[in-house]
This record gives C-alpha cells, sequence and structure tokens, in this order.
C-alpha cells in the first residue's frame, strides 16, 4: 500500500464512521487505524501493544488528577468566591461586570481546565446581574464564549498535557508558553468590554467609604477566597519552586481538592451541588474520554509512521510550500479551522505526529512554538462561527439569539486573531515567560 493510499484509507475511514454512524472520535480513530492495519498487511497483534504503553505513563497520571481536582473545585461554590474576591479588587468602574467576567473566567480556568465548566460556572453567576444591568443579551453571549476558553492557555491545562505528551517535551514548557497570548487576550477584552459597555454607562455615583473600610472589605473577601486561591499556590509553587513534577502536583491539587470538599460538608452542605460519588463519577468519565482517545491516537500515528504518510506528507508540503511563512499561514488557517468543530484534544493526538516532524525538520519550528500556534488557534475556533462550541452555549446562558451574539462577537474575534498573529510571528515573546520559570 502506497503512502498516499494509505492516508486515503485512513482519512476516508474516519469521517464515513464518524459522520454516518455518530460514532466518538476515539473509536473512530481506533477503527480507521485497524483497517489501515488489516489493508497494509501489518500484525494487528501489535495494536493492543501500542494502546497499553500509551496509558503506561507516569506523565499521564496528570490528567486524571488535575480533571479530578477541578471538578471538585467546580461543584463546590469556588466561582462565586472568586467572583466576589476579583469584584472587590476591581471596585467601581463603568462596565466593572464585564472585567470581573474576563478575570474571573481566567481565574475558574486555572482551577478547572476546562472551557465548558468555565462558561457554565461563571456564566450562571454573572448573567443574572448583567441582565439587571442592561447588559445586550447578545453581548453576555459572546462575552462568555470569549472568556471561557481563557483557562486553557493558563496552567494547568490538560489540552497542555495532551501536547506535551504528543511532542515528547516539557510539560511545563507548553504551560506557560501559552501565557503571553492570554495576556494579549485579557488586555484585548478588556478594551473591547469599555469600548462596547463602559464608555455607555453612566458614571457609577460616589460611595462615602474610608480607605479603612475598603480595606476591611477587601480583606474579608480575600479571607473567603482563601480555599479558591490556595490551589494554584500549590500548583505553581510546587512546579516551579522544585519540589515536585506537575503529575505530582496534580496529586497534590486532587488530595486538597478532597480535603476542601470534606470540610465543606461538614461546615455548610448547602453549598455543595452535587454528592462525592457523582463529582468521582463525571471526573472518572472525562478521564476515560481521553484515555481512549489518547490510545488509540498513538495506534493512529503507529499507522502513519509504518506506512510512510509521514514523509509523504513532509515532502509534498516542503514541495509545494517553499517558505517558511507560507507554512505558518497553511497551520494558522488549519488549526482555525478544526478548532470551530473539532475537539482540542483529538486535533492534537492527530496533527502532532503529522504535521510537528515536518514543522521542525523543514522549516525550523521548535515544538514549543509549533505548540503555542496550535493551541491558540484551537482556542479561538470555540469563538468562531459557524460550528463554535463556545457561541452555541454562550447564547444558550444568556437567552440570546445566534445572530446577535455572531455579531456581538466579532471585537472579540479580532482580539484573537491579533493573538494568533502575535504568537505566530513574536516566538521570542512566547519564550520569555518560558525561560521566566526554568
Amino acid at each position: 500500500m502506497t503512502p498516499l493510499t494509505a492516508l486515503l484509507v485512513f482519512i476516508g475511514t474516519f469521517l464515513f464512521v464518524a459522520i454516518v454512524f455518530v460514532i466518538p472520535v476515539s473509536y473512530a480513530l481506533g477503527i480507521a487505524s485497524m483497517v489501515v492495519f488489516m489493508a497494509g498487511g501489518h500484525d494487528v497483534v501489535t495494536v493492543a501493544q501500542y494502546a497499553w504503553s500509551s496509558l503506561d505513563s507516569f506523565s499521564f497520571l496528570a490528567i486524571p488528577f488535575y480533571i479530578y481536582a477541578g471538578t471538585l473545585m467546580e461543584y463546590s461554590g469556588i466561582s462565586k468566591m472568586l467572583i466576589n474576591w476579583i469584584g472587590g479588587i476591581i471596585g467601581r468602574v463603568r462596565g466593572s461586570l464585564g472585567i470581573i467576567t474576563i478575570l474571573a473566567s481566567m481565574a475558574f480556568g486555572v482551577l478547572t481546565g476546562s472551557a465548558m465548566a468555565t462558561i457554565s460556572a461563571i456564566g450562571k453567576i454573572v448573567q443574572p446581574q448583567m441582565e439587571k444591568e442592561k447588559y445586550p443579551r447578545g453581548y453576555v453571549a459572546a462575552l462568555l464564549a470569549a472568556t471561557c476558553f481563557l483557562g486553557i492557555l493558563i496552567p494547568p491545562s490538560v489540552p497542555g498535557i495532551m501536547y506535551a505528551l504528543s511532542a515528547g517535551i516539557k510539560i511545563s514548557d507548553v504551560w506557560m508558553v501559552t501565557i503571553g497570548p492570554t495576556l494579549i487576550f485579557m488586555v484585548g477584552y478588556i478594551t473591547v468590554n469599555y469600548c462596547r459597555i463602559g464608555r455607555h454607562l453612566p458614571k457609577p455615583e460616589a460611595v462615602s467609604i474610608s480607605g479603612t473600610e475598603r480595606l476591611e472589605e477587601f480583606g474579608k473577601n480575600t479571607f473567603r477566597a482563601i480555599p479558591a486561591l490556595l490551589m494554584p499556590v500549590i500548583i505553581y509553587g510546587c512546579i516551579y519552586g522544585g519540589i515536585c513534577t506537575p503529575t505530582e502536583a496534580g496529586a497534590l491539587s486532587a488530595v486538597y481538592g478532597i480535603f476542601y470538599y470534606l470540610i465543606l460538608w461538614f461546615v455548610n452542605k448547602k453549598a455543595i451541588k452535587i454528592d462525592f460519588l457523582t463529582i468521582a463519577a463525571i471526573s472518572g468519565a472525562s478521564t476515560a474520554v481521553i484515555g481512549l482517545l489518547n490510545a488509540f491516537s498513538v495506534i493512529a500515528g503507529k499507522v502513519i509512521t509504518l506506512t510512510g504518510v509521514s514523509g509523504f506528507l513532509s515532502n509534498l508540503i516542503t514541495q509545494s510550500i517553499s517558505t517558511k511563512g507560507g507554512f505558518l499561514l497553511m497551520i494558522n488557517i488549519l488549526f482555525l479551522f478544526m478548532g470551530t468543530f473539532m475537539d482540542i484534544n483529538a486535533t492534537i493526538l492527530i496533527m502532532t505526529p503529522l504535521l510537528l516532524p515536518v514543522a521542525m525538520n523543514a522549516y525550523g519550528i521548535t515544538a514549543l512554538h509549533f505548540g503555542a500556534i496550535m493551541l491558540v488557534n484551537m482556542c479561538v475556533g470555540f469563538l468562531t462561527p459557524p460550528f463554535a462550541v463556545g457561541i452555541f452555549v454562550g447564547q444558550k446562558i444568556a437567552g440570546a439569539t445566534f445572530t446577535d451574539t455572531v455579531k456581538e462577537a466579532v471585537p472579540f474575534i479580532i482580539v484573537g486573531l491579533a493573538a494568533i498573529l502575535v504568537t505566530t510571528l513574536c516566538s521570542g515573546y512566547l519564550m520569555f515567560f518560558v525561560n521566566l520559570f526554568t
């Protein structure tokens, strides 16, 4: 079987099985890989060995730990603590609720690393208050869709772990390389919020409060938010303080999450939304999905290697695209398009073994830079119509129409494109944050 035939059979089988039979991506990958294995005359017994070896990894343990800790935080009332604490810092400024939403989504994403958990937890709290303050529903939906993915770009990030495992590089480096783009998103979103909402709102009435009272109020909010603030302190302090690895820090965060949940259960049961076993089931299901995806994607990677598809694609791309700039343009368009309709973890596991060797060997693009481009583009895809998941979830929470949401999302998409541009062209800016903690 020629490399081109193997590639066409793999892609055709994958799309047919996934679309026609509505089978999850992980199983579609496995079936497509098996078809190519058998058609190419390879020993299918090795499939089970490849799948097992992909999961028999110490680094992979970080994923269930962070998912479990994030689920515990998600259902323990942490989001309201963060919003109150950030609100105390922002104070009474025009459009403050939008700024609070942006910063709270970033902070909550640090705890969960999940876009959908962030948009649900933060959105359900801020949406009623935004409606009370006459924020347009379409704008609320667009803002939630634009901010939900910021947690993916801030450590700890499960997609970051997936990419690090696929590329064979340090998890902590992948986490830090997306900090720079996140700051661009933050500044850009706050600017959009002021131009669209803040400058049109009346100036808040002056409140007679002394500096001592303000400081006292901030102290109270900070004290209440300590359970939420301790989580990133544990993770970052242990990793970048040289105490433990990212995987071990994940285990510590899970232990901390369990202790916090049990203490909250004894002190204030009403603050807990679901029981302990349900949380374990939710995190277990999420881990199983990622585990299957990882196992089958490794099999797909072996198929690509054994059939010579990697070398074929490398030659095809280098013959068609002669410059590094052309290649960067191609992968940006590809990843942005895939981000609008495909799961980020699936894209990472499928595309990394296909394109990373070409990027490194033919165009001199480092694995970290390639990973940053992929992650940022995939995140902006959450916001880019017509298939954007963030748009659909945001409009449902805000009760907005699809048309209004897309219209309000345009300025946020422009910020996303600016972040993509900086990520692509300014690798030194990205590496500044990596080198800062190494």
